[in-house]
């Protein structure tokens, strides 16, 4: 029992289970277009959004005698995230992100904008049960790369929804105020590659060995 009341009481801890209903999205467009206004009307309108994943890039070690196996090699993000959002009859959302676009890519000359101009960051939130924020995720430098097609029939009566993907470079937790949660590695590099353990054998190349117990000197 005492297991099992354990495994009842963790549920309450960290702020419970996560509601994947219970979540709050904040967009900011680029300061050239900037509205207040608009931002905060398009982040009440996500119906459904995909939080972005992490991957470790690895590559095979092939110099190995013996079977070979993965080394890291650096890190990727998910290429972009995609949104969802509940359109109005005037198509408010979706003249948003096309206004968005055109800052990026001018429609009238093709040129393009500065990166820095056309960048933002977009923070996603989970909420608790009350509705106030516990923890969340700041995508930085973020653009809208695709504005969906919308698919009309004379059969749908839902409400029309708008699909729009954004691009980003990589993203930071962030606490319930919205500040970074810092998970910097300060540590200096080594100049050399530390010895493997092995449990129970030799340490590297050196004489050392290790046990169940503690380590010794053969």
């Amino acid at each position: 029992m005492a297991a099992l009341d354990e495994f009842i009481a963790s549920f309450s801890k960290f702020g419970g289970h996560a509601l994947a209903n219970r979540f709050e999205v904040k967009i900011t467009s680029p300061p050239v277009i900037r509205d207040p206004d608009a931002d905060r009307h398009v982040s009440f309108r996500v119906e459904a959004f995909t939080m972005p994943g992490k991957n470790i890039r690895t590559v095979t070690n092939e110099t190995v005698y013996g079977p070979t196996y993965e080394m890291a090699q650096g890190l990727t993000y998910a290429e972009d995230i995609s949104m969802t959002f509940f359109l109005s009859a005037e198509h408010f959302e979706r003249q948003y992100f096309l206004k968005w676009q055109d800052l990026v890519v001018k429609p009238n000359n093709y040129n393009l904008e500065y990166y820095n101009e056309y960048v933002t960051p977009i923070e996603v939130f989970q909420l608790g049960k009350n509705g106030l924020p516990l923890a969340g995720l700041r995508l930085n430098e973020c653009f809208p790369k695709t504005v969906g097609a919308i698919e009309f029939s004379a059969q749908n009566m839902d409400i029309a929804r708008q699909e729009v993907s954004f691009v980003f470079k990589d993203f930071v937790f962030i606490d319930a105020n919205g500040q970074v949660m810092d998970n910097s590695d300060t540590r200096k590099f080594a100049t050399t590659n530390p010895p493997k353990i092995l449990s129970g054998g030799f340490s590297g190349n050196t004489n050392s060995w290790t046990s169940g117990s503690g380590t010794g000197v053969g």
